[in-house]
């Protein structure tokens, strides 16, 4: 029976904040059974995909069974993806940390920049993962695209970015939850507003086609 008013609102309230912590738990229990190393990004990979579909309304599929069938999908490709992405986060840490570190004028002028360049990164990283759930492409071509969208959407990526920041902080004051929506309410968050974008572009490319 479905019920309607204050209470149906309670319940589909209840039903979301169940299926958040349900993923939020695969996450970490996926990730860990592979030894972090084996298991975070084709978790994460998986997480990103079934938070899509629930924005697209498929909101009624069984979460172990599709979250291991994501898990398992395309599990070499975003591993390739996700240790590309970690590599060149890697090389920005050591960088920042050379320039901060040093009393060179002529090399800490370089601050703006590499920072600017983090946060091309940071959101280069989130586009990469949305865009990997979201269509079928080479992982360069969808690293390239990932900029794009990074650069050519700034006021979108940017609102992506205060948000879930936004998120993290009240996170921080409430750790218990952490465990129960610490990944899934950023990934649903994160996958929303590029979706969002995909779908925009997507409708002018048709527009343009007619």
């Amino acid at each position: 029976m479905e019920m309607n008013g204050f209470m149906g609102g309670i319940y589909k309230a209840a039903e979301w904040i169940m299926r958040l912590a349900i993923v939020n738990l695969l996450w970490l229990g996926f990730t860990f059974a592979g030894l972090i190393v084996g298991g975070l990004f084709p978790a994460t990979q998986a997480a990103f995909a079934i938070c899509r579909q629930w924005i697209r309304g498929e909101t009624d599929i069984p979460l172990f069974k599709t979250f291991l069938s994501y898990f398992k999908k395309d599990y070499w490709k975003v591993q390739r993806l996700g240790w590309i992405l970690a590599l060149i986060g890697f090389v920005l840490v050591v960088d920042v940390m050379f320039i901060y570190n040093h009393t060179n004028p002529y090399v800490t002028m370089l601050a703006m920049p590499i920072l600017l360049l983090c946060l091309l990164y940071i959101l280069t990283a989130v586009y990469a993962f949305t865009l990997f759930v979201h269509y079928e492409m080479p992982i360069f071509r969808l690293l390239k695209h990932a900029v794009l969208h990074a650069l050519v959407r700034p006021f979108l990526s940017i609102g992506m970015l205060i948000t879930s920041f936004g998120i993290s902080i009240l996170m921080l004051r409430f750790p218990g939850v952490l465990p129960f929506f610490g990944v899934s309410v950023h990934v649903f968050l994160l996958m929303w507003f590029s979706h969002t974008g995909f779908v925009r572009n997507e409708e002018k490319q048709r527009s343009q086609a007619a």
